[in-house]
């Protein structure tokens, strides 16, 4: 695998090619992209053929140790790998240890073990554990394992310990990768570990300089989950640049978790090349469907969501929003999408799902075409614009609401 770019600074939005994949030779990819989220290497509602109705692009997809470790017996018995396993041959495949959509449980750590959170509750994992799991799996790029236990909150001493297992383990992973002859058309990455720490993210980044890797995951800024779609861009922002101004500019830059766009363009403008759409799914969890991309008169809609469990579009016989082009906008209304989530229908989070996912993919597309034109800010501009006039019909709401609940008494 190859990844070129023509930026020469360290942090500035940046546009990047990904070409050579071993498994898929003609596969390429421009930067900034979203890894497609999956769980147990499916994405969530869809099934593959509806995915495809979705997106007909070659994608890259997010896959998590912890949703598809049930797997790997079945699959060593059957001497196949995890693209072939799940019917995704088609897709690149980026193998994370943890969920982005779901919180890992702090703390449960013990000497040479790093706690991986399944379905069926807890498993310890070791370096030697999680190669043959990796040899198993043959993904096309995977993290080594890593010890990304850290947030805003964390200690001195667990910064220090986190750094100090994380790069014991890739020494141990980087040897292993580096001998596994199933695991020559795999790329290994590199996890900054740190927390909040510039002093702790200058130590991991400098041992791992030395490493001949395609590229790094800047880790340890949360626990995973819904909670980091609130995480403000201004929170992240000094350390993450601190990162990367000290990393490489043609190495790879990825960012997993469920930032808000507001977040993912700070990070885009810093030089982060790519992201996962668990924020989408989390999205479509809350019956809520995205509308930051909405910027017509005609599209009656304000802010960058809306939710479907307010009443107000028991009778809206209008699409999501008018212009957008998915399978969702196209054929049905906020009526029946109502109707759906109300009732609890399995339809209804397919239908946001569709939605969410397109206007993602959008999103990225949109991201790359203002990095060329030199407009990126502007667009920016015009995001935070969606987003704070969310915020003010929120505050509309819960003033009426409270106003009414004082007249009624």
């Amino acid at each position: 695998m190859k990844f070129t770019t023509n930026s020469i600074k360290s942090c500035a939005a940046r546009i990047g090619l990904l070409t050579e994949f071993e498994r898929i030779p003609n596969s390429t990819f421009e930067t900034p992209l979203v890894l497609v989220y999956t769980k147990g290497g499916c994405v969530p509602h869809l099934t593959k053929d509806v995915f495809k109705m979705v997106t007909s692009s070659p994608q890259m997809l997010s896959v998590s140790l912890s949703s598809t470790y049930l797997m790997q017996e079945t699959m060593k018995d059957c001497n196949i790998n995890f693209a072939n396993f799940v019917g995704m041959k088609e897709y690149i495949n980026f193998l994370a240890i943890h969920d982005p959509a779901f919180t890992t449980p702090s703390g449960f750590r013990e000497p040479k073990i790093i706690p991986l959170w399944t379905r069926c509750g807890k498993y310890a994992m070791t370096v030697d554990k999680y190669m043959d799991i990796i040899e198993t799996f043959k993904p096309d790029m995977y993290v080594a394992l890593c010890d990304g236990d850290t947030n805003i909150d964390s200690s001195r001493k667990r910064i220090s310990k986190s750094v100090e297992n994380s790069l014991t383990f890739f020494e141990q992973c980087f040897i292993k990768h580096s001998s596994s002859e199933a695991l020559k058309s795999s790329e290994i990455l590199g996890a900054i570990e740190g927390g909040y720490d510039k002093d702790a993210r200058t130590v991991s980044i400098n041992h791992l300089k030395t490493k001949p890797l395609i590229g790094y995951v800047i880790d340890g800024l949360h626990n995973n989950g819904p909670h980091v779609k609130d995480i403000p861009a201004k929170q992240i922002k000094d350390i993450v640049e601190h990162t990367i101004s000290l990393l490489p500019t043609e190495k790879l830059r990825v960012s997993m978790g469920c930032w808000n766009p507001l977040t993912v363009l700070e990070l885009v403008e810093l030089g982060v090349d790519i992201f996962d759409t668990s924020y989408p799914y989390i999205i479509t969890e809350n019956l809520e469907a995205l509308t930051f991309l909405c910027d017509r008169d005609d599209c009656n809609n304000i802010g960058h969501i809306i939710s479907f469990t307010e009443g107000r579009y028991a009778d809206d016989f209008s699409p999501i929003c008018s212009h957008c082009e998915c399978l969702t906008c196209k054929n049905h209304t906020k009526a029946y999408l109502h109707h759906l989530c109300n009732v609890k229908e399995l339809l209804g989070k397919v239908l946001l799902m569709i939605h969410n996912v397109h206007q993602y993919l959008e999103f990225f597309k949109i991201i790359r075409e203002n990095i060329k034109r030199g407009t990126l800010d502007d667009y920016k501009k015009k995001i935070n614009l969606k987003f704070k006039q969310n915020n003010v019909i929120q505050t509309e709401e819960f003033t009426y609401t409270k106003d009414t609940k004082l007249i009624s008494l």
